[in-house]
Parts: structure tokens; C-alpha cells; sequence
């Protein structure tokens, strides 16, 4: 066997370790998906990066740089956009809450018909999710293993990922998703500074400005509105949050998170835009013929590994969670690790599947993000403690259905008019709250922190 071949077994191993420990003290969902609520802000944050950095954010990114050049920073660029208005706006108000997940914040702001359609399209999309992360991570292994080795090796690291998961609970994935932080900003990183000192000439020639004609203010207006309103309202962050220990603690994470999420944007666009010729410009600093050194090429491919198990046990615990909690409105841990079997094993099959990291991702996105963040994001952001119901989930409905039409025709238009519809209706349903209540009850009480 490879060197690199031992290294991701070891790494298996101390993943398996460090997910697994733990995990039976969990008896009751809540503890189960949030860590009991005391987490610190700095594993909170390194938590938050690991959730993060996947395989949109490294595979996807040098694919995404082949085609639009240095504005494929921006696919992480919006999201520290988004974290900082996540942690300025969002985590302290959800945090006092006292949900767990995020359909159950729309249960207490909008009622229980609501919570059932937001954990639906949420369930719907981030299995989506996770499977970008496996299809990743097949890509990765057959990139730089190939042949048998590589579908041994994916089908031994997705067992793991579930198994962690399902076993570990919230306390496993946030430790190891601090360990696998670790490992790919300081693989990436590694990678970064050799290319920096050995071939200066070329990192200086780079592009400054990350918009090119490919990708100008409009198409970055886009992507912000798409992807990065998943940054400010989303279950993998709204799960770190409800980790935290208190509201300021979740701001505080998501303030650490943000400059390490764009740290990391530039050190990955850097290495695709200095190997564009390749097939894949970042697995393929791992080939035979890359200039890296093994020790390097080494550290990077763990980096790698870890960035994709990182994104997909997150999403997987959130998905379960929210299946479990919110759609059958049910209490039982046991089914939650089931749940996690399940949609971790789904999720594993499509890297036979689909090869399209991006398209998945944004596939996802189109259906939650008109249907369940835009509409939320008025209520979390008025700190509104009641809309009408009816009207608030009309709207979430038809942008659900905008969004969905807009991802099957091919066009965005439908999207961002299904974004309009659900925001729109989300402000009416809280106006109409507000007008049926008492003369004598001030807006105050309609409009306040939850």
C-alpha cells in the first residue's frame, strides 16, 4: 500500500475514535443534536470551517476557477458575507430561542403546519447536500488512488462518516470536526506557502480582482442571494449555534469562522489558478506528475479528505435531526441513528451517479432558499415573534415552487421571483399579526427578540 493509502486509514481510525466516544450519554434528541449547549466559541468556529470547507469549496471550486477564472473565490466569498450577518443578526436571537432545530424556530415564530413544510424541503435538500460532499470524495480517490483501491477506500470512509455520525452524535461531529479544521487549513495552507516560495514569479503574476468577464457584479449579486443567504439562515449554522454555549458565544464563533473561511477562499482559488491546465485543478496536485513534494502532496490529500468528511457529517446529523424532530414530531434518538444510516447510505450511492459537485449543491439551494430562508430571514431578522400563518406559509410554498421550477427549466429568473414572492409574503403576514392584535398590545410585543 501507498503511503498516502496508510495515512487516510490511520485517519479513519482516529476519526472512528473521536466521533464515536461519547456519544451513548446522549438519551434525549435535544442533547443529541445540539451537545448538551455548551460548546465554546473557538471549537464552535473551527466546527463551523470544517461544516464549510467541502467538496463545493475545493473540488467544486477548481472546476468553478477553470470556468470563471478568480471570481470562484466568491463561492466562499459570500459565505463570510454571510456569517458575519449571521453572527450580527441571527445567532444570539436563535440561541435564546430555545429550539433545536431550525424548523423548530419557524414552529415558534409561524406554527406547526409551517415547521412541517420547512423540515420537508429541508430534509429534501440537504441529503442533496451530503451527497455532494460523497460524490467529492469518490472523485478525490479516484483521482489520486484510482482503480479498486479507491472504491475501498470510499466505501471504508463513508461507513465511517455515517457510522461517527449516527454513534456520535452533535458531540462526535463537532470534535471531529475541529481535528479535521486542523488538517485541511493546515494542508492547504502548506501547500500555499511551497507555492509562494518556489514559483513566486507566477503567484505574483496572479489576478488581483476576483471579477473577470465571466463573472461580474450581477452574477455576484446572484451567487449572494443564493448562496450566501444559506450562510445567514441555514441548518448546518443554526446547528453550531444552538451548540454554543450562549448567544455570544455563537457570535463569536461565527466572527472566528469568518476570516478563516476567507483565508482559505484565497489560498484555494491560488492553488486552482496556478494548475488550470489540469483535469482537476486541486485533486490534481496530488498526481504522479505534480510538483509537490510527497510530505506535501501528503498533507494536502489528508486536507482534502477531511474538508469532505467535515461538510457531510454535519448535514447528515441536521437532516436526521429535523426528519426525526420536526416531520414526525417524535423524540426518539435511536430513530435519529437510523435516520443517519439511512440517508448517509442514499447519500453514498450517488457518487455513482452524479459527478456535478456545484450543480448539486446549487440544486439544493434553489429549493430551500426561496421556500424556507428567505421568508425566515424576515421574521429572524425583525425578531418577530408571530406571523400569520396561513399567509407566511402561501408565500414559503409558491417561492418553494419557484425555486423549483426555476432549477428544473435552467433558469435563475424563477428562483430569485420566488425569492420576491415568499419575502413579500413573510412582511404581509407579519403586518396582518400586527394589525389583528389589541389596541392596547404595543408592536413590541408582535416584534421583539424571541
Amino acid at each position: 500500500m501507498t503511503l498516502l493509502t496508510w495515512l487516510i486509514l490511520v485517519y479513519l481510525a482516529v476519526l472512528l475514535w473521536f466521533g464515536i466516544r461519547g456519544g451513548s450519554q446522549d438519551r434525549e434528541i435535544k442533547n443529541l443534536l445540539t451537545a448538551g449547549g455548551a460548546t465554546g466559541a473557538l471549537l464552535c468556529a473551527l466546527s463551523l470551517a470544517s461544516t464549510i470547507i467541502g467538496g463545493s469549496a475545493t473540488l467544486g471550486m477548481g472546476a468553478l476557477t477553470q470556468r470563471i477564472g478568480p471570481a470562484a473565490f466568491w463561492w466562499l466569498g459570500v459565505g463570510v458575507i454571510g456569517l458575519f450577518l449571521h453572527g450580527l443578526l441571527v445567532a444570539p436571537t436563535i440561541r435564546a430561542s430555545g429550539a433545536v432545530t431550525l424548523p423548530d424556530v419557524i414552529r415558534k415564530l409561524v406554527g406547526v403546519a409551517a415547521e412541517k413544510w420547512a423540515a420537508l424541503i429541508i430534509a429534501v435538500s440537504w441529503v442533496a447536500v451530503t451527497a455532494a460532499q460523497f460524490t467529492a470524495l469518490h472523485a478525490l480517490l479516484g483521482s489520486v488512488t484510482g482503480g479498486r483501491a479507491a472504491e475501498i477506500l470510499y466505501i471504508l470512509l463513508a461507513a465511517a462518516i455515517v457510522l461517527h455520525t449516527a454513534l456520535g452524535g452533535q458531540r462526535g461531529v463537532i470534535r471531529t470536526d475541529a481535528m479535521q479544521a486542523v488538517l485541511l487549513i493546515g494542508g492547504f495552507s502548506a501547500a500555499a506557502l511551497w507555492c509562494v516560495w518556489e514559483r513566486p514569479a507566477e503567484v505574483a503574476a496572479l489576478p488581483a480582482v476576483p471579477f473577470t468577464e465571466k463573472f461580474g457584479l450581477l452574477d455576484w449579486t446572484k451567487m449572494l442571494l443564493l448562496v450566501g443567504i444559506t450562510y445567514v439562515i441555514g441548518p448546518d449554522m443554526f446547528s453550531r449555534t444552538f451548540a454554543a454555549r450562549d448567544g455570544m458565544t455563537a457570535r463569536r464563533a461565527a466572527w472566528i469562522a469568518a476570516p478563516l473561511i476567507a483565508f482559505f477562499g484565497v489560498v484555494v482559488t491560488m492553488l486552482a489558478l496556478l494548475n488550470l491546465d489540469a483535469k482537476q485543478p486541486i485533486s490534481d496536485w496530488l498526481s504522479a506528475s505534480s510538483p509537490l513534494p510527497e510530505v506535501l502532496a501528503a498533507m494536502l490529500a489528508l486536507g482534502l479528505v477531511s474538508a469532505l468528511s467535515g461538510s457531510a457529517d454535519t448535514v447528515l446529523l441536521s437532516a436526521a435531526g429535523i426528519v426525526e424532530k420536526d416531520v414526525l414530531g417524535r423524540d426518539r434518538v435511536r430513530a435519529v441513528r437510523l435516520w443517519t444510516a439511512l440517508f448517509g447510505t442514499l447519500a453514498a450511492s450517488c457518487a455513482w451517479i452524479s459527478g456535478d459537485i456545484i450543480g448539486l449543491l446549487l440544486t439544493a439551494y434553489s429549493l430551500f432558499v426561496p421556500g424556507v430562508a428567505a421568508p425566515l430571514l424576515v421574521l429572524v431578522v425583525g425578531r418577530c415573534r408571530h406571523a400569520d400563518p396561513k399567509i407566511w406559509l402561501a408565500g414559503a410554498v409558491l417561492g418553494g415552487l419557484g425555486g423549483l421550477v426555476g432549477n428544473l427549466a435552467g433558469e435563475s429568473l424563477w428562483t430569485f421571483a420566488g425569492m420576491g414572492v415568499s419575502t413579500a409574503a413573510a412582511l404581509w403576514a407579519v403586518r396582518v399579526s400586527n394589525a389583528g392584535k389589541s389596541a392596547e398590545a404595543p408592536r413590541a410585543q408582535t416584534c421583539a427578540r424571541m
